[in-house]
């Protein structure tokens, strides 16, 4: 723990009150995200819904309006729910017990365990990226992790190492210390306090995993409706992008002349080339028209805005 008083990250603005709400938010917005990217929105969010009941009271354009930037809106969503049910159910106030945890909405294991060790300081394990890589490492674990008795061994370790207090600062020391110093691609193992416990014989090559899925390209062709400087968009009603603005897929096949640019963005397993063509026919009654003050007001997905972006700077310039 001395590594940690001196070198671990308590400058970020979730460990600075360790509020079960702001645990919370910061844990949703972690998920898929890197820290750096999150530090500035998560300082915005704050100022948009100080409080869970903030939260709850907002609307959902307005929560994922808020989301911008951080991509996976479903995220957000979920997040949105567990505020109005911890409102409803529990008087706002988030629970501190892991059963109750695990029946909110979107809440796993991981998010349940961060909340009792972050914001109620409960010595549990917290198996996050950063500390599954410490743990694989100071053990040696060489069987891949995302099998079912590789997660065993690495929880069963995880909870060997546990403190019987001050679950908080243990966790977070792990996790700074996977962040800083036991990197993915990089250790340092010379700098590392744990060095002499360490089993690691190849710590660059742990922790393992089963092969990855190969990725499978997609191509879609969206349009691009533009009359008097509003550009016309439609609003997702899923499965995909739900309750966000986006350029409406082309109703007919487009022809090359037509052709404006591409964007590539990946999802899930899917590498996808969006295609963007002019539309000079008649706007589909479906779609709604935003100026260029509106669009930046509204929610949507990062694709989407990037595509629109650079037809606008195309143009401008």
């Amino acid at each position: 723990m001395t590594w940690f008083k001196k070198r671990g990250r308590h400058d970020l603005p979730w460990r600075q009150t360790f509020s079960p709400y702001e645990v919370l938010v910061s844990e949703f917005m972690l998920q898929q995200t890197t820290v750096a990217t999150i530090v500035p929105r998560f300082q915005r969010w704050m100022e948009l819904f100080p409080t869970l009941d903030s939260l709850a009271a907002a609307g959902e354009s307005e929560v994922l309006s808020a989301w911008q930037g951080l991509g996976y809106y479903a995220r957000a969503r979920r997040l949105h729910a567990v505020a109005r049910l911890v409102v409803q159910e529990y008087g706002g106030k988030i629970p501190g017990q892991l059963e109750v945890l695990l029946a909110l909405p979107g809440i796993g294991p991981y998010t349940a365990k961060a909340l009792l060790a972050f914001a109620f300081d409960q010595p549990v394990e917290v198996l996050d990226t950063n500390i599954i890589r410490v743990v694989a490492r100071l053990h040696n674990l060489t069987i891949p992790i995302d099998t079912k008795e590789g997660r065993r061994l690495l929880e069963e370790e995880a909870q060997k190492m546990l403190p019987q207090k001050n679950g908080r600062n243990f966790a977070s020391a792990l996790m700074d210390l996977g962040s800083m110093v036991c990197s993915a691609t990089d250790p340092k193992c010379l700098e590392c306090p744990l060095i002499e416990l360490c089993e690691a014989e190849e710590p660059s090559l742990l922790p393992k995993k089963k092969p990855r899925v190969a990725t499978t390209k997609r191509k879609e062709q969206r349009a691009f409706y533009q009359r008097h400087h509003r550009i016309y968009l439609e609003y997702s009603k899923g499965p995909h992008w739900k309750g966000l603005w986006i350029l409406p897929l082309c109703s007919s096949t487009p022809t090359h002349r037509d052709y404006i640019t591409s964007i590539i963005y990946p999802i899930t397993r899917y590498r996808v080339t969006m295609e963007l063509y002019r539309s000079s026919g008649a706007i589909p009654k479906t779609l709604t028209s935003f100026s260029c003050e509106e669009l930046r007001e509204i929610a949507m997905p990062s694709p989407h805005r990037r595509a629109v972006e650079k037809i606008l700077q195309y143009h401008a310039s």
